[in-house]
């Protein structure tokens, strides 16, 4: 998701991932698959397989850590903040916590796309000897709505394949 907003001397963009699911909504997805893994564990304990429950806790844990660090990633947010001396990236996950700056006359936007659209293009804003890949996390509609944003910002977009449209 791409969000630009306007202030007195700055342009704000902030990029975020698509969320298909709150964490509480992913709570609840871990506590139904939980709920099923524990009712087949029960059954089978039943019947005499009861090696099946060291198994079974170790598929819900498998399952809940990474629904944790897919929901977590879901959260991540990048801003980039421009103005007239300089352009500053923030990174993290609901606070900025790294932090890139760079001279605004320095700064090229590259977008570079594939020779036959299997991947997604990427958006790099570089300076000299550095490179900073910003929203690769973005869908392709989002991807083209930040290039459009960076291009009325004022940047110039250098893109690799430039005869097509």
């Amino acid at each position: 998701m791409v969000v630009t907003t306007h202030d007195e001397d700055n342009i704000v963009i902030t990029l975020s991932p698509n969320r298909s699911a709150t964490w509480q909504q992913t709570k609840w997805v871990i506590a139904i698959m939980g709920a099923v893994i524990f009712i087949i564990a029960t059954a089978w304990t039943f019947v005499g397989a009861w090696v099946v429950l060291p198994f079974a806790g170790l598929e819900l844990g498998l399952f809940a850590y990474l629904m944790y660090r897919v929901s977590r990633f879901t959260y991540s947010k990048q801003i980039i903040k421009i103005n007239s001396q300089n352009v500053t990236v923030k990174f993290g996950y609901h606070t900025p916590k790294l932090q890139a700056k760079f001279p605004r006359n320095d700064i090229d936007v590259f977008y570079s796309e594939s020779d036959n659209n299997w991947e997604l293009p990427k958006i790099a804003l570089c300076n000299k000897g550095q490179k900073l890949l910003v929203g690769e996390f973005l869908n392709l509609e989002d991807r083209v709505l930040l290039r459009d944003d960076l291009q009325d910002a004022g940047f110039v977009i250098c893109r690799n394949q430039w005869w097509r449209t």
